[in-house]
């Protein structure tokens, strides 16, 4: 074996240089499994459902979810948006068991989250142009008690002067 200049060597033979490029890649890859880990705690849960409004059609949209025992829903939204200062977004969300006459609304206040991915936000005067990729809206609904079948209905509800670009709800588990 040629001499390597006096590199130390481990008890296989391995040069200590080449052990120290494995230990290098081993933290690596630690540290990018641990950040997809820690973007996927940041980002809810499991993905429900996605409803997506246009600007020419923000009439309501259904889905049905089924929520285990405990589980909550948690409302998440995507936006590209210019709008005036005063202006609100919400959503509006009736959810009702499928075994019950009655269902409960949530509302939720888009612009205001309690949590946001990739997001930016210009104001000139009066105007704001605000987008976000990802946020986590301060609303949810649960835990439920038992194993359900939800019917969830969702309608954005606008006051003022909003240009939608992008809009869209998502329900996780």
């Amino acid at each position: 074996m040629p001499e390597l200049g006096g590199c130390l060597e481990s008890e296989d033979d391995m040069p200590s240089f080449v052990m120290q490029r494995l230990g290098i890649r081993a933290l690596s890859d630690a540290l990018a499994l641990g950040a997809m880990l820690l973007l996927g705690s940041c980002t809810g849960g499991e993905a429900l459902k996605r409803f997506e409004f246009k600007s020419d059609a923000l009439d309501s949209q259904l889905t049905t979810v089924n929520v285990p025992a405990g589980g909550e829903l948690s409302f998440w939204n995507s936006l590209d948006l210019s709008y005036e200062l005063g202006s609100s977004v919400t959503f509006r969300v009736s959810i009702q068991p499928q075994d019950a006459s009655s269902s409960t609304e949530v509302e939720c206040d888009a612009l205001n989250p309690s949590m946001m991915l990739m997001s930016s936000k210009t104001q000139l005067q009066n105007r704001v142009n605000q987008s976000w990729k990802l946020a986590r809206m301060s609303c949810g609904y649960g835990p439920v008690v038992e194993d359900q079948r939800l019917q969830v209905t969702a309608v954005p509800v606008l006051s003022g002067s909003v240009e939608i670009r992008r809009l869209v709800l998502e329900l996780k588990r």
